[in-house]
Order: structure tokens, then C-alpha cells, then sequence
């Protein structure tokens, strides 16, 4: 039986001997600085694929302080808003020379700063945070790294956010709009109403033309609980607005299963667009965030956060899109 050998790995000096420069000249080929010519760059570069050459990323750790690896904390793979994100954060980050490490904290709120502990202990460079939970007792000085929020702010630290009380308003002129006078809300329990801007956005757009008949409190799951299935049942709403698009999916189904008949019976909307959201049956109606334009703004806030440390916090909002498919219908007088 044959074992595994390990090929001996090529180093730095392999590179520069074979390309007959210093090992200077290889670092600032490798590494994009110094002052040398792009052809003498393009050889170094050359001979580095042929040999094999990997840069000892623990050896630059060691030498610059940094670990060119970056922490991304999610609350729940499941929901597939935060696959898309975590993919446009890290195709960001590859691009500027970094890993990123990945924790998921399935849905468990009070697993978040837990999690926060664990990336600063595996000793990344900085972390982006998707907060589902607002954390007002938090301040910068409880992280020993850099930490960009994508969420609800916490004052002192950068933050990233879609302009969710427009969204919010968006939807409720929309269902205003479409003749909804009497309508449900299923909205996060997880989020406080002081906190959660796309439910008070609704709320002030729907205040004066339409009645907002309950509202019942659920997880972000497609899972509804026994209380917002009982207010569906009722049947005593047109229209219902939920907090994200898995408790919208979720609506559906469960509207199907009472044998509501979506929009005819019931028109539904949601907020994030999913990918799911434009495949389910009937396609929903919801508020699309940009998904891309926050990983990358979040990766940028935090790459100028290691280089000017002490600068003021920033806040970053983005817009929001409403996107019209077939989960709401005209309601006639």
C-alpha cells in the first residue's frame, strides 16, 4: 500500500532563484508594491504558478499582524437572503486578498455575541455582523476588533441598512393603492417596535386610509405559529404584510392549506426578495434589498476602518425596490 507523501513546497527563495531576482523583488511581485517593472512582476509571477508557490499565510500573520482573514456572523442559513449575502461578502473580499470565516447561529439570538467571541478568538481581522436583534447595552469598546453591523445600529459602530421604513411605506401605498382597507400584519417578535423600521414605515403609510386589523408576533421562519395561522383563519382581512419573505412563504402555504385562495381571497406581501420569492405560487409581491451593494459596502466600510481606526462611525442606508407579481389583487369598492 502506497501512503501519502507530502511534496515538499516551494518557498520563497525557490521563486527567486529561478527567476533570477531577490527575494525582495518576489514579495513586491506577489504582493502588488515596490517599484518594479511589469515585466520582471509577470516572470516572478510566472515562475510562482509553475512551482507551485503558496504564500505562508500564518508566517505574514506573524510578521505583519494581520491574518488577511475576515469573520461573517449570520442568523440562519436556512433563510436564503443570507446565502446570497454571505456569497457577494466573500467574492468581495476574495477579490481584495481575503478569507472569510463563516458563523451561523441558526436562528438562536442569544448565540450572536457568542459567536462574535469565537471569530475574534480564531484571531480574525475584523468581523461583519448580520444582527437580527437589537443590542442597545453594546458599545465599540466590548469588540477588540473591527466590527461593521449589517442591521440595527449600534451607536459608535459601522452600520449598513437598507432604507427600510421606506420600504415599509412602499408596501403600504402599494396595498392602498390596490384598494386594501383592512389588513394583518405577521411581523418579527424578535425585533423591537421601536426598532423596526420597515413595520413603522406601514404603519404611518396605511394610518389614514385603512385599518390594521391584528397583528400577530411570529419567528422568521416559513413555519407560522398556531397564533398567526388562527388570525388567517379568520378570515377577516383582505390583505396581509409580513416582516420577510419566509413568513410570507409561509403564509402561503398556510393559507392554501385553510383553503384561502391567494390573491383572490387574500392578497399577501413580503420584504427582502428572496429567491424564492419569484418561484413560489403565486410569485410575492415584496420589497427587494440589494443584496450585493450591502456586502460590498459593508466589506469597504470595514476595510477603511483598518486603515483609519480612529475615525467617527459611519452610517450607510441603500434604497429599496417594490417588486409586483401576482400575491395581491385589485380590491374593488
Amino acid at each position: 500500500m502506497v501512503g501519502f507523501r507530502k511534496k515538499k513546497a516551494a518557498t520563497i527563495r525557490d521563486v527567486a532563484r529561478e527567476a533570477g531576482v531577490s527575494i525582495a523583488a518576489v514579495s513586491y511581485a506577489l504582493n502588488r508594491g515596490g517599484t518594479i517593472g511589469e515585466e520582471v512582476r509577470q516572470r516572478v509571477l510566472d515562475v510562482a504558478e509553475r512551482l507551485g508557490y503558496r504564500a505562508n499565510q500564518s508566517a505574514r500573520a506573524v510578521r505583519t499582524g494581520r491574518s488577511m482573514t475576515l469573520g461573517l456572523l449570520v442568523p440562519d442559513l436556512n433563510n436564503p437572503y443570507y446565502p446570497a449575502l454571505a456569497q457577494s461578502f466573500e467574492r468581495a473580499a476574495r477579490r481584495q486578498g481575503y478569507t472569510v470565516m463563516l458563523i451561523d447561529t441558526a436562528g438562536e439570538t442569544a448565540e450572536e455575541i457568542p459567536g462574535i467571541r469565537r471569530l475574534e478568538q480564531h484571531g480574525v481581522d475584523g468581523i461583519v455582523w448580520c444582527q437580527t436583534a437589537a443590542h442597545d447595552a453594546m458599545s465599540p469598546t466590548d469588540f477588540s476588533i473591527p466590527v461593521v453591523i449589517i442591521g440595527t445600529p449600534i451607536d459608535g459602530v459601522d452600520n449598513v441598512t437598507t432604507r427600510d421604513i421606506d420600504g415599509g411605506a412602499i408596501l403600504g401605498r402599494h396595498l392602498i393603492d390596490m384598494g386594501h382597507r383592512r389588513i394583518g400584519m405577521l411581523t418579527a417578535g424578535a425585533i423591537a417596535d421601536s426598532k423596526y423600521d420597515r413595520r413603522s414605515g406601514f404603519v404611518e403609510a396605511t394610518r389614514a386610509a385603512a385599518d390594521i386589523v391584528w397583528e400577530e408576533k411570529v419567528p422568521f421562519a416559513v413555519d407560522l405559529p398556531e397564533n398567526a395561522r388562527a388570525a388567517l383563519a379568520r378570515r377577516d382581512v383582505t390583505a396581509v404584510m409580513c416582516g420577510n419573505d419566509l413568513i410570507a412563504v409561509g403564509a402561503l402555504r398556510a393559507a392554501r392549506q385553510l383553503g384561502i385562495a391567494v390573491p383572490d381571497e387574500l392578497s399577501v406581501v413580503g420584504f427582502d426578495d428572496i429567491p424564492w420569492a419569484g418561484i413560489v405560487e403565486p410569485p410575492l409581491t415584496t420589497i427587494r434589498q440589494p443584496v450585493g451593494e450591502m456586502a460590498e459596502a459593508a466589506l469597504t466600510l470595514l476595510l477603511d476602518r483598518f486603515a483609519k481606526p480612529d475615525r467617527p462611525a459611519h452610517y450607510l442606508k441603500v434604497g429599496v425596490d417594490l417588486v409586483v407579481r401576482a400575491s395581491v389583487a385589485r380590491r374593488m369598492p
